[in-house]
């Protein structure tokens, strides 16, 4: 089904090649797993599967892909585009129509389907991933997950023989990752080869037959799961394991109130999304705002930011009433990173990115720090939109570190990260707090919540349902208490 021979890449401008000398074979019926560190070309050898590498390129490519019998080199996206359907990390991202039937027809209208076939066709591949109930759903009132799965099913409508999908779990919730999971369960069950990529293999490898991992643009390690997660390699690489244990880290905070929230109400076109909202955080605190996708998470960290102005009720950060300063007027006390990184990322390179904000705020500049913090030494000079996902998350947090601000705001900073550099951005967190730092952060990933913060705020619905030390909570009460 898929042979891949000799193949390296290398992008534009860039001195060492993302991918190098990978040789590969993936039978028609597979499940495969391809893991790694973040930046070690997992994404790059994806886009190779259907062409947008070389054709969407400049870069220089040697060996070759072959698909269904077709070389990549010889045919068109819009060809292999019908034998593999690759299904981008952020939904947001991949759609772009306002109603579900649009984004599903999108791509059988761009191969010249009768009209009659693509309504014939999207019913189908709503079937599949159990969205049919929503063919007319306007698109930006979806959940995380139900986002995710119309973005699968815009792909299936075009019947690929494999589906190929980049970290689709990264910004979803519990519940959204196992409707995603069983989906594709599910295809794979029909025979249709699938090739995941993603970090979270102790959810996943119970799911595939073969286990890929990547290091530096290679492979590294192949085989059946039972034996490849028990391999010292992947220990080695510090890949998110079954089982694995974390030590809670010990802070102090003090009895300073840094943010007060004070019944806070917002809506989004008079549809409430927060609903009362109380909540103080103090001086060396690092808390953890969990909840499904939808209960509000997000809204609050912005509402917090000075981003948004709360329709009824008051923000008060380090004593400045938010309705009264612009984001702007906060930014050197209040820093912020977005959900999706490369929403921030505007500079050049990465190092005036990281710049950009003491120049702007005459703050004594530090890059070199961040950059070494955040292993983005050898990134320095590159643009940070050619980075990878992980890369541009932690090139966007050091952009705002290197400000110094007293409130850091992180919107899902685990996103896109391999387990290692989760710990290191975590930990990082936990030391800037130390030194009298207010953290606050969003994460559907419960675990890192537990052992890295000192308090959890849990929310469903608008509402906060608990906030509570992390002594006195378990990974399954907290699971009970959002997510059943």
């Amino acid at each position: 089904m898929i042979k891949i021979r000799k193949l390296s890449y290398r992008y534009p401008n860039r001195e060492d090649y993302a991918i190098k000398d990978i040789n590969l074979k993936i039978s028609k019926g597979e499940f495969v797993l391809i893991t790694g560190r973040s930046g070690c070309g997992k994404s790059t050898l994806l886009k190779c599967l259907n062409g947008l590498i070389p054709h969407e390129s400049h870069g220089e490519f040697h060996g070759d892909v072959i698909v269904d019998n077709l070389n990549t080199n010889d045919h068109p996206i819009r060809v292999l585009a019908q034998k593999v359907g690759l299904v981008f990390q952020n939904p947001d991202e991949q759609i772009f129509s306002t109603k579900v039937m649009g984004e599903i027809a999108f791509g059988c209208e761009n191969i010249c389907l009768p009209k009659e076939e693509i309504l014939e066709r999207a019913r189908w591949a709503l079937e599949k991933v159990g969205m049919e109930k929503y063919i007319n759903a306007n698109t930006n009132e979806l959940s995380g997950g139900q986002k995710q799965r119309v973005a699968i099913a815009s792909v299936l409508a075009l019947k690929p023989k494999i589906i190929a999908l980049d970290e689709p779990l990264s910004h979803l919730d519990p519940k959204g990752v196992k409707e995603v999971l069983d989906v594709l369960k599910n295809l794979n069950g029909e025979s249709m080869t699938v090739v995941l990529v993603e970090h979270r293999v102790h959810e996943v490898y119970k799911l595939v037959d073969r286990i890929v991992v990547m290091d530096r643009g290679r492979i590294v390690l192949e085989g059946e799961p039972e034996s490849i997660i028990t391999d010292n390699m992947l220990k080695k690489l510090e890949l998110r394991l079954p089982n694995i244990r974390l030590e809670r880290i010990e802070l102090n905070p003090k009895e300073e109130k840094i943010i007060e929230v004070r019944n806070v109400w917002f809506s989004y076109n008079k549809k409430p999304v927060l609903r009362g909202i109380n909540f103080n955080a103090f001086r060396g605190e690092v808390i953890a705002i969990v909840g499904n996708n939808g209960s509000g998470k997000t809204t609050l960290l912005h509402l917090i930011a000075g981003i948004l102005k709360p329709e009824k009720g008051d923000v008060i950060v380090l004593g400045k009433n938010t309705r009264k300063y612009s984001a702007y007027k906060l930014a050197g006390l209040i820093g912020i990173v977005f959900q999706n990184p490369s929403l921030m990322l505007f500079c050049d390179t990465v190092y005036d990115e990281i710049a950009f904000g003491p120049r702007n705020l005459k703050l004594k500049e530090n890059i070199e720090r961040w950059l070494n913090v955040m292993e983005l030494q050898e990134f320095a000079n590159h643009h940070p939109q050619t980075l990878s996902g992980g890369q541009r998350l932690r090139c966007a947090a050091a952009s705002i570190f290197s400000m110094n601000p007293e409130v850091l705001l992180l919107d899902e900073p685990t996103s896109g990260q391999d387990f290692m550099h989760v710990k290191k951005l975590m930990n990082i967190c936990a030391e800037l707090a130390r030194t009298g730092k207010t953290v606050v952060f969003v994460t559907h990933d419960i675990n890192v919540a537990i052992k890295f913060a000192n308090r959890i705020v849990a929310m469903n619905d608008g509402k906060i349902v608990a906030d509570m030390p992390v002594e006195k909570i378990t990974v399954n009460s907290l699971y009970d208490l959002i997510y059943c």
